[in-house]
């Protein structure tokens, strides 16, 4: 059984389709074809299911399928981990962030690319679920969130900060002289919300269905920053994390009242050997925060 066997069951496993596959693999159809009939003939079992073009994993290919990517991730950290032994810092460093994340991550992202100018950084960014399930697939190796629900097991959680959910407000905006709002009171103003989707639109969400509330949305974006920007420019409001205000100077954090707005954020990671690049980067991020 050979490394780019494993490779080519994986990929082919991935997109089902054995043309796909090989042009992925780098290999012709009919080598990629015939290695799975190796590994097929070395494990006893047929691991897929071909009608015509179409294919589908057998009961055993689903099995196995757990098993070559755990094999896959091995070597790779393997590889990662002589690499590092050489204080080379190169390689890939993908980091899965929450949109309210965005911002705050900037600052290191350009410090790393200056310090480790062999390293490649990729930021991808999405929701809390999808980031989650990017982590388990190896496609991320560390993800920053304020989860709204119970992390898997086998995912670890290394604590970032608490921040408390605010109305934001331009500083030139008719509620800017408050320092609190009970939470009923929002009902009233006309606001701009992240997407559907996000936690922390989830978060308010379910509190305006709780106490039975229908907020004025006239708008909705799934970039913070851009959603801040608008506030910052308008008369609108919004409902973030407070951390996200970092450094947004025109824009007035008003505390809500009668309702629970502290959220705990996490970075996480999976257990087992870490990229030297991802120690390095939760140091930075911590130390930043």
């Amino acid at each position: 059984m050979e490394i780019y066997q494993l490779e080519y069951f994986v990929k082919t496993a991935e997109v089902l389709h054995f043309t796909k596959a090989a042009e992925l693999c780098f290999v012709t159809q009919s080598g990629l074809s015939q290695q799975i009939k190796k590994l097929e003939e070395e494990l006893g079992m047929p691991l897929f299911i071909r009608i015509g073009k179409k294919v589908r994993l057998t009961e055993a290919g689903s099995v196995f399928l757990i098993h070559a990517k755990r094999v896959l991730e091995n070597v790779q950290n393997g590889k990662q981990a002589i690499e590092d032994l050489n204080q080379m810092i190169g390689g890939e460093l993908r980091i899965g962030v929450t949109y309210i994340f965005g911002l705050l991550i900037l600052p290191i992202v350009n410090t790393f690319a200056h310090r480790y100018q062999n390293l490649k950084i990729i930021v991808d960014y999405g929701t809390t679920e999808s980031l989650e399930q990017k982590l388990l697939n190896n496609d991320v190796d560390v993800v920053l969130v304020i989860p709204s629900h119970e992390i898997e097991s086998g995912i670890q959680k290394v604590p970032l900060f608490t921040s408390n959910m605010v109305v934001a407000v331009s500083k030139k905006h008719a509620l800017a002289h408050l320092d609190k709002i009970a939470f009923k009171k929002i009902e009233e103003i006309p606001l701009v919300l992240p997407g559907k989707g996000s936690n922390s639109r989830e978060f308010v969400e379910e509190l305006f269905q709780k106490f039975n509330l229908k907020p004025k949305i006239s708008i909705e974006l799934h970039s913070i920053h851009a959603l801040l920007q608008m506030v910052e420019n308008s008369d609108w409001a919004t409902i973030v994390a407070e951390k996200a205000l970092k450094d947004w100077d025109t824009i007035k954090a008003i505390q809500i009242t009668g309702v629970p707005t502290k959220r705990d954020s996490y970075m996480l990671t999976m257990g087992g050997y870490q990229k030297k690049a991802v120690k390095l980067f939760i140091e930075e991020f911590r130390k930043s925060i």
